[in-house]
């Protein structure tokens, strides 16, 4: 294992010129030999071994990804261990799904809070995995054995063998879970070991208008003055192991939790981020940017806008569709900007314009020796004819899925009784297997229809529809959609409220009669019901005319793709080259500071109380801004407590030029001494091409400071255990 250690960090090790110290997203077993020097250098206090560690507790153990059930250790989100008893700090809108889940007329954790008075009241969030990064290694010799002259299909599968069996070997007699994941294309692999717990309870969180104050206005703009973060806590089994939710289970204690510091974010000073960043695309090559961009981003743009325009609308008009819809709303507008920052991003920096130059060096450097003409010669121009193609069926997969089976609620609720249908298509229908998926649905039925409103959906379901049949090509439309189109001469209005005025499925009581009778004809009630015809015609022309084509193309893409990657690899021989995020850990590091955002627009560094204040004022009557009492009286008081600095001022966000995506929210932001100092949570929209360039002078992060965290516990939460468990772990 030293060996092959040796030859990966010989490969990726040196410094390239022109690369910034805070660009890049580091692997934590390559990340000393490969950047701490540097790292030392900007202010890093802590010793190597620190930062990850096989054999001692390192920072890799104190910070965890959040995964839904069933997620295959693939992470939507990071926190962070801050107290010997397993308490977990992560984002607000992290976790704001399992706080609607939970309010209800009775309880409003959306408006009050949601503030354990002790661990009695801490609520199981259902579903909710974390994991624990335990070891990470580089495993492409294991990986790759035994695939020379393979191609395509049999070259995965036996790739896929390779990884299953040493997985097995790995995990034998242990509790913990193995990821592999290909870096570089598929020229590298690493191997991520983790411990899984899914007993995860809420412990405190804060009002929707602190947990999310600025709303969609201020998503991914500066100045911010968000509190957005919330403290969960995980449960073990007796011995400190995974262990499925139970009374019986106790607090999980870490082998690595952060201090946190009382002076929270200082300006210039060291910041480490560390978390499960999602996906980037550094290589991507220019013609497939440019369809992305220019082609399928301006298309999701103009989707969300008709998506946010009617949940907008819905929530206006009543009060209690506001339960229904502010996640979606919010998650939806959080989509949104990132695609027009990530627009304006790449136009800006010119991006395709310099793949190309790029590009072209690499054309140059191939034709200057024979050897690499064979390899590499035509690998650019066979991908770049390929992906005309691709990116027609992408276009396709988009609207599928944005347009499709996710443009209203109904559709994929409609796509749940496939099975049922099913059932009944065979020659002899298993009436006993019929009955148990009635029994299943009825269940579905309720938790649907508790929290669905028939008309914001209808015009969803509208709109998507009128813009799928417009924007798709012919070949890409499910035939019922074709026909009632035609049938209602174009009156996409009085088509779609015809069809959900008769169907079964806008229904909770003509369902539950229908599920409930043991006699019920599928024929009449389902199959001859156009909206599930046109529901159903989605998924079908998605397994008939898109997927299967779809993924041979991507394969073929990605085995040029992988040519492409050896090649890069091997002319940057010398260089230090970071791999695309894939939700495996990595650490990003910089400094706390502003930015000169755009010509003439000059961002300092942090947000205070008073810009709080100043937001709330400006803005009467705008929920989105809404200052609550208590925190209108503290600030009036000055009572911010050992929270604020020498000049008596609370910081309340702040920036860092670290480099950051997706699945960084959550992310502890640390400090060089290795205190936490804030908990990232968002980018600026100037900033978010980063995902395909790096842009020094846009790419900022945005982070809560951890003293206006502590400030909302003590002074303003009645969760007094917290803050009294986290003064005794951080003794101060």
């Amino acid at each position: 294992m030293k060996k092959l250690l040796s030859a990966v960090i010989a490969l990726i090790l040196l410094i390239p010129s022109g690369v910034r110290g805070e660009e890049g997203m580091w692997l934590p077993f390559l990340i000393k030999n490969q950047k701490y020097k540097e790292m030392k250098s900007m202010g890093l206090k802590l010793p190597a071994e620190s930062l990850y560690s096989e054999v001692n507790p390192s920072l890799n153990q104190a910070v965890v990804g959040f995964m839904g059930e069933g997620a295959n250790l693939k992470s939507f989100g990071t926190g962070s261990f801050i107290s010997e008893n397993g308490l977990l700090l992560t984002n607000y809108h992290v976790v704001l799904s399992y706080l609607e889940r939970f309010s209800n007329e009775k309880n409003d954790f959306l408006k009050y809070g949601y503030w354990a008075k002790n661990q009695s009241e801490e609520s199981l969030c259902r579903g909710l995995e974390i994991k624990v990064l335990e070891s990470m290694q580089d495993v492409t010799d294991i990986m790759l054995a035994g695939t020379k002259g393979l191609e395509g299909r049999e070259k995965q599968n036996r790739i896929n063998e390779n990884g299953k069996a040493h997985a097995k070997l790995v995990t034998k007699g242990t509790k913990r879970e193995v990821r592999m994941q290909a870096i570089f294309g598929s020229n590298r692999y690493i191997m991520s070991v983790y411990s899984v717990y899914s007993d995860v309870r809420m412990v405190a969180a804060p009002p929707f208008a602190i947990g999310k104050f600025g709303g969609n206005t201020d998503n991914y703009s500066w100045p911010r003055h968000t509190g957005d973060f919330a403290i969960l806590r995980v449960y073990a089994g007796k011995e400190n192991q995974p262990a499925k939710h139970s009374m019986d289970n106790v607090p999980f204690k870490p082998s690595k939790y952060l201090n946190i510091s009382l002076k929270g974010a200082v300006e210039n000073e060291f910041a480490m981020i560390a978390g499960f960043p999602g996906t980037t695309r550094e290589y991507i090559p220019s013609f497939a940017l440019d369809k992305i961009i220019y082609g399928e981003n301006v298309e999701r743009i103009a989707i969300r806008a008709e998506k946010m325009k009617i949940m907008e609308d819905a929530i206006a008009s009543s009060e209690n569709l506001k339960f229904r819809y502010s996640t979606r709303l919010s998650s939806a507008g959080n989509t949104y900007l990132r695609w027009k920052g990530e627009l304006l991003g790449v136009t800006k920096m010119k991006l395709v314009e310099k793949k190309r130059a790029e590009e072209q060096q690499f054309a140059a450097w191939v034709g200057a020796d024979e050897a690499r003409k064979s390899k590499y010669g035509t690998v650019l121009k066979d991908m770049e004819e390929l992906y005309k193609e691709v990116s027609l069926y992408n276009m396709a997969d988009l609207y599928f899925m944005e347009a499709g089976i996710n443009g209203s609620e109904i559709v994929p609720f409609i796509g749940k009784f496939e099975k049922l249908a099913a059932t009944y298509s065979r020659k002899t229908p298993d009436l006993k297997a019929a009955e148990s998926e009635a029994k299943r649905l009825i269940a579905l039925v309720d938790q649907f229809f508790n929290n669905w409103d028939y008309e914001t959906d209808r015009q969803m379901f509208r709109n998507m529809l009128k813009r799928y049949y417009e924007k798709m090509p012919a070949k890409f439309h499910p035939e019922a959609m074709d026909k009632y189109i035609k049938m209602y001469e174009g009156d996409v209005e009085k088509l779609t409220k015809t069809i959900f005025e008769n169907s079964m499925f806008t229904s909770k009581e003509k369902l539950h009669q229908f599920l409930n009778d043991r006699n019920r004809d599928i024929v009449a009630s389902v199959k001859s019901d156009p909206l599930y015809q046109i529901s159903i015609g989605y998924y079908m022309v998605n397994v008939d005319r898109i997927m299967r084509q779809r993924g041979d193309l991507q394969q073929k893409q990605m085995a040029l793709f992988d040519v492409y990657m050896k090649g890069i690899l091997e002319m940057k021989s010398g260089e230090t080259l970071y791999p695309d995020a894939n939700s495996s850990f990595r650490y990003s590091f910089g400094k706390v500071t502003g930015s000169n955002a755009s010509d003439g627009l000059t961002y300092n560094y942090r947000t205070t109380m008073e810009g709080v204040n100043d937001k709330f004022v400006n803005n009467p009557g705008n929920e989105e801004f809404y200052m609550p009492k208590k925190l209108q009286t503290l600030l009036q008081n000055r009572d911010f407590g050992r929270y604020a600095d020498k000049y008596g001022v609370l910081t309340v966000n702040f920036l860092t030029n670290n480099h950051t995506t997706g699945g960084n929210s959550g992310s502890p932001v640390i400090n060089g001494r290795g205190e936490l100092i804030g908990v990232n949570f968002d980018r600026i929209w100037q900033g978010v091409a980063s995902d395909y360039r790096y842009d020094a002078k846009a790419s900022r992060s945005v982070a809560v400071d951890v003293r206006y965290i502590l400030f909302i516990l003590d002074k303003y939460s009645p969760s007094n255990y917290v803050i009294n468990e986290l003064e005794k772990s951080n003794r101060w």
